[in-house]
C-alpha cells in the first residue's frame, strides 16, 4: 500500500480524498495528516484511525518527523500550494497537488524546476481526465472512427448558488487574494480542451466581466448583511435561507468549524464573510468568461464559465468530420450522432456511463485508482496529469486573463512562455 499524508483536512482533503481512500480500493493507505485547526485535525484522526503522533499542526512539524509516508496530498488554500509543494518536494516526497499548481506563472514554472532537480514526481489533481465521461470522449476521438476533431466546446455551469458561495462570499472571490477565476475554476476545463484536441496550441483569446454580482444590481431595500435584511425571506441569495438549514457537509460546514450548529452558523453569518449581501461584497472575479483556443491544425476550442446557471455541471460538444458528440457530465451518458447525409434521418447512439457520486463525474475516484496503479506499475501514462502535462492549462489560463484585460486580444502561445516539452503534451 502507498502511504499517504494529507496536508489540509478541509473539503478536498477530508471529504473527498480521505473518504474515497477509506471506502474504495485505491492502493493508498492513510498514514497521517497535517492540519493547523485542532478540532478539525482531531476529527480527521478519529474518523480515519490516524494515530495522534501522525497528526501534525504544521508542515514544519511533519517534515521534522521521521519519514513514514510515500506521497503527500496537498489540499490547502490555493495561495499556499507553491510553498508547501516546494518544501515537500525538497524533502523527497512524491506529491498529488490540488489545482491550481500555483497562483502565478513564475511559481508554476519554479515547481517544474524543483521537480527536475529533486527528481520526485508531482501530479496535479485534474480529476476530469479520469472521469468515465471524458475518458469515453477521448477514446472515441482517438479511435479515428469519425475523422478529425474540428471544434470542441466546453461549457462550465458553475451554478448560481455555488458561485455566490465560493466566488462572491468565499475564498476565491478576489483575484489579488487568490488568482483569476479562469485559473482557479477553469484550469480543469482548459486542461480537458487541450487533452481532447491532442494538438499544439497556437493562440488564445478571452472575453469576460463581472456583470451581475455588483452593487448597482442590489434590490431596493437590501442591507449589507442578510441577518438584518428585510428581504432575507424572499431573496434568491439570502444567506439565512441558504445556510440555516439542517444539511451538513459542504458547503454548509464551511461557515463554522465543527462542532457545527444552526446557532453557530447564525452567529457566523452576522459577522463573517458568508453572511454578506452578494451585491455588496468585495468580490472582483468574473461571473462570466469565455476563452477561445486555436490549435496548430486550425481546430478551435471554446471554454465558457457561467455563474448564472440553474445547475452545477459541465456540458460538452465535440464536432468531428463525420459525427457530433454531446453530453452533460452529470447525466451519465453521451450521445454520438454520426452524419447520415439525410435531413430526415438521425442515427443517434447513446452511450450509458456509470453513475458517479463526486462532483467531477467519478474523476476523483478514477484519479486515485489510476494514480495508485501508476505509482505501483507505471500504468495509465496516457492519462496521468503530471506536472509537466498539466502546466499548459495554467499557461492558457494566465494568457487568457491577459487577453481579457486587453479586451480580447489574440495572444500567441509560443516557446517563449514555457519550454518545448510542455507545449507538445
Amino acid at each position: 500500500m502507498i502511504r499517504v499524508v494529507i496536508v489540509g483536512a478541509g473539503a478536498r482533503g477530508n471529504r473527498v480524498f480521505a473518504d474515497l481512500i477509506s471506502r474504495y480500493k485505491t492502493g493508498f493507505h492513510l498514514a497521517g495528516v497535517v492540519e493547523p485547526v485542532p478540532v478539525r485535525r482531531a476529527a480527521f484522526e478519529q474518523r480515519y484511525g490516524i494515530p495522534a503522533d501522525r497528526g501534525f499542526s504544521s508542515l514544519a512539524e511533519f517534515l521534522a518527523a521521521p519519514r513514514f509516508a510515500d506521497i503527500v496530498f496537498i489540499c490547502t488554500l490555493d495561495p499556499t500550494h507553491y510553498a508547501i509543494c516546494a518544501a515537500v518536494s525538497e524533502a523527497g516526497y512524491d506529491v498529488l497537488l490540488e489545482k491550481p499548481i500555483a497562483t502565478s506563472l513564475p511559481d508554476c514554472l519554479a515547481l517544474v524546476a524543483v521537480e527536475r532537480r529533486i527528481k520526485n514526481r508531482i501530479f496535479v489533481a485534474h480529476g476530469l481526465r479520469y472521469a468515465p465521461f471524458f475518458r469515453q470522449i477521448k477514446r472515441i476521438i482517438d479511435s479515428g472512427e469519425y475523422g478529425a476533431v474540428r471544434h470542441i466546446a466546453i461549457r462550465e455551469d458553475v451554478g448560481h448558488w455555488h458561485f455566490a458561495h465560493s466566488y462572491v462570499r468565499g475564498n476565491w472571490r478576489r483575484t489579488a487574494d487568490c488568482a483569476p477565476i479562469v485559473l482557479t475554476k477553469c484550469s480543469h476545463d482548459l486542461d480537458i480542451a487541450s487533452w481532447l484536441a491532442g494538438d499544439r496550441v497556437a493562440s488564445v483569446s478571452s472575453l469576460g466581466s463581472l456583470s451581475f454580482f455588483r452593487p448597482e444590481n442590489a434590490p431596493e431595500g437590501a442591507t449589507d448583511r442578510c441577518v438584518d435584511c428585510p428581504l432575507q425571506n424572499d431573496c434568491l441569495y439570502s444567506a439565512t435561507r441558504f445556510y440555516l438549514r439542517a444539511e451538513t457537509g459542504w458547503p454548509f460546514d464551511t461557515i463554522v468549524p465543527p462542532p457545527d450548529s444552526i446557532d453557530a452558523r447564525r452567529e457566523a453569518l452576522a459577522t463573517g464573510p458568508y453572511g454578506r449581501c452578494v451585491w455588496r461584497c468585495d468580490n472582483d472575479v468574473c461571473d462570466n468568461q469565455s476563452v477561445m483556443i486555436e490549435f496548430a491544425s486550425g481546430t478551435h476550442a471554446t471554454v465558457s464559465m457561467n455563474a448564472l446557471t440553474a445547475d452545477c455541471t459541465r456540458k460538452v460538444t465535440v464536432l468531428l468530420d463525420k459525427a457530433e458528440i454531446t453530453g452533460d457530465l452529470y447525466r451519465d451518458q453521451l450521445r454520438v450522432s454520426p452524419f447520415t447525409g439525410d435531413p430526415y434521418h438521425l442515427a443517434d447512439r447513446v452511450i450509458e456511463l456509470p453513475s458517479a457520486e463526486d462532483r467531477h463525474g467519478g474523476g476523483d475516484l478514477g484519479l486515485l485508482q489510476a494514480l495508485g496503479e501508476h505509482l505501483q506499475s507505471g500504468k495509465h501514462g496516457e492519462i496521468m496529469s503530471s506536472l509537466e502535462s498539466s502546466i499548459l492549462s495554467h499557461v492558457l489560463a494566465f494568457l487568457a486573463e491577459d487577453s481579457r484585460l486587453a479586451h480580447g486580444a489574440r495572444l500567441p502561445v509560443s516557446d517563449s512562455f514555457v519550454p518545448e516539452p510542455f507545449m507538445s503534451e
